[in-house]
């Protein structure tokens, strides 16, 4: 990886807005700083510039391995991925975790012919970093990411989500994570109010129950980030997104079924399946055994003792049904997880047994 975030052509040295940086090519610093102080770590920018300088991670820009360098000195681990999608974003803001993204500063903040031909002529250039503070999703049909930007000192600025997806595309969907959430001081009380952090997650995303959104981050991961067909470039999530909310705004569990519909949902002419299946078989088994058989009386729970999908689909839609009489809405999620995983094994071609066992 040799991209490098340079200089964004934005506002600098504003003492007064504590998200502008203070000068040209720190945005990726600064998005650290922002970050480190809403962990409690008090530093200030230029601090972080002299220990990135000492230490060789920043010269006159900085390179997309070295952005979360400075989060890793303060002791904050985090996670650099590549190719990533808007599912993997949400499900990190979903856990309470941090998130910067590399991306072309002419296409978020102008957006304009421009800048794709610079695209056409010059390729990707990615030349900013900034925070992802969430993503606003009230309105289905305008989904919107809402960022801290280091580059025009913009607090919570909201973008159309495809505006976004076009920026942050030029860094290959670039982005570094934390670990861990934000702890709860009282500057992050509005931020964090609704995030448990006895589950490390929020309950609920857009939605949908965050155990269904996990089988949609998971197929997410069998898609490419995008796709040009016929000159024209395509985000094959964006379909799955628009699966997401018809799911998530249904009043039927069947719905799900429904989505692997090609006619429907491009999505599926771009999906390998094969690989959303591996996803999806370290969903199963980090959650089954989270859901709690005893208490509807069994004990012994095997899962190789089901000959075929059917069999297990009807198991475990009897286990919701009694989960659900005893107010044990965790469970009963979880078994609907599980039938939401064979359903896209069924419609997938996909066998039962050797994805699952």
């Amino acid at each position: 990886m040799d991209k490098t975030i340079y200089v964004a052509p934005g506002s600098v040295g504003d003492t007064t807005n504590p998200i502008l940086q203070n000068y040209s090519d720190t945005c990726a610093i600064k998005s650290q700083q922002i970050i480190l102080n809403q962990f409690g770590i008090d530093c200030t920018e230029d601090q972080l510039v002299q220990i990135a300088y000492d230490n060789g991670w920043y010269d006159g820009g900085t390179t997309f391995e070295n952005v979360g360098n400075l989060l890793e000195y303060a002791g904050i681990g985090v996670t650099r991925q590549m190719d990533a999608n808007v599912f993997n974003l949400v499900s990190e803001l979903s856990q309470g975790h941090k998130v910067i993204v590399g991306v072309d500063s002419g296409e978020l903040w102008d957006g304009n012919f421009l800048d794709w031909l610079k695209d056409f002529f010059i390729g990707d250039t990615p030349d900013h970093a900034l925070v992802v503070a969430g993503i606003d999703t009230s309105d289905p049909d305008n989904v919107m990411v809402i960022v801290d930007d280091p580059g025009t000192g913009d607090y919570h600025k909201a973008y159309p989500l495809d505006q976004f997806m076009d920026a942050w595309s030029d860094s290959q969907c670039y982005m570094v994570t934390t670990n861990d959430p934000v702890p709860m001081y009282p500057e992050n009380a509005l931020a964090m109010g609704n995030f448990d952090y006895s589950l490390g997650h929020i309950s609920n995303v857009a939605g949908m129950d965050y155990q269904d959104f996990q089988v949609f981050c998971d197929i997410s991961q069998g898609l490419p980030v995008m796709n040009e067909t016929d000159g024209k470039m395509l985000f094959p999530v964006s379909s799955l997104t628009d699966a997401y909310f018809d799911v998530a705004n249904s009043e039927t569990t069947t719905q799900f079924s429904s989505i692997f519909n090609h006619d429907d949902y491009i999505f599926n002419d771009y999906l390998d399946t094969d690989v959303a299946a591996q996803y999806l078989h370290q969903t199963f088994a980090d959650n089954v055994e989270n859901i709690h058989f005893e208490d509807i009386g069994i004990n012994n729970f095997d899962i190789s003792s089901f000959a075929n999908t059917q069999l297990y689909n009807d198991f475990m839609n009897n286990c919701f049904n009694e989960f659900m009489s005893l107010g044990d809405l965790t469970s009963a999620s979880l078994c609907q997880q599980q039938t939401m995983m064979t359903d896209f094994l069924d419609n997938s071609g996909l066998d039962f047994g050797s994805i699952f066992f």
